[in-house]
């Protein structure tokens, strides 16, 4: 399989952020000049509360467009407490506004919609409009994953956290190269190390359950039904 769009670069036709692409580009938000949301202050507690006032001179019945201003900055899902910490509004009266923001996007046939993945909220254009998106930026150009990637980065996302020396022995081969390019594409991030070896480990990152059209990994398909049955494995014994 050939190579996958960079985590800086728009992604390619029929992929997960084609389908859902973030609305300035496959792959970027309206406006990508925010800092990571991770980087701001924690979630507010779920409830009725929030944690501070909202901005002077705000509104409570203006949420609507304070969110949409927000999320045509983000560069990634911001958290619905996150959000409604920054306007000082309760959780409940937020994820109302968002769900009502996405079902008046729809309604009027908008070119891009709002979208909860991996934990957050944020716009992405409408899979209908994937065409002309992949026009105006890929001008041609499509960098896609290789199959040793793909494989590289599957072994990761079913056994996370794990070392690249667990992923080399489960592949058979070394994964150094691999390794270099999922963490330039920003689809894997070291987790720390393992208590045995000492070795870094490596997880999957928000840009992955994003790529992927996912909410959170708990919604990766089974592999069970993916395995050989025990015939073939035999028949793969016999032959090695």
């Amino acid at each position: 399989m050939n190579e996958e769009t960079p985590a800086d670069a728009p992604a390619e036709r029929g992929s997960a952020a084609v389908d859902g692409a973030p609305a300035a580009a496959h792959g970027t938000a309206v406006a990508d000049v925010a800092p990571s949301v991770a980087d701001v202050a924690p979630s507010a507690a779920e409830g009725d509360g929030a944690l501070f006032a909202p901005p002077e001179g705000a509104q409570s019945d203006r949420i609507e467009p304070a969110l949409e201003a927000i999320l045509m900055v983000v560069d990634e899902p911001v958290p619905v407490g996150l959000l409604a910490q920054t306007l000082g509004c309760p959780v409940d009266a937020v994820t109302r506004a968002l769900r009502g923001l996405a079902d008046d996007y729809t309604a009027a046939g908008r070119g891009f919609e709002l979208r909860q993945l991996a934990g957050g909220w944020r716009v992405y254009t409408r899979s209908e409009y994937a065409p002309y998106v992949e026009r105006f930026v890929l001008e041609g150009q499509q960098a896609r994953l290789t199959q040793a990637a793909l494989e590289t980065l599957a072994v990761i996302a079913y056994k996370q956290p794990v070392t690249r020396s667990a992923v080399a022995a489960i592949r058979g081969v070394s994964v150094d190269g691999v390794i270099r390019t999922l963490l330039s594409r920003g689809l894997i991030e070291e987790c720390g190390t393992d208590p045995e070896t000492g070795g870094y480990q490596f997880r999957t990152t928000v840009l992955f359950l994003e790529k992927l059209g996912l909410n959170s990994l708990d919604e990766l398909p089974a592999l069970a039904p993916l395995l050989p049955g025990m015939d073939a494995l035999d028949d793969v014994i016999a032959a090695s």
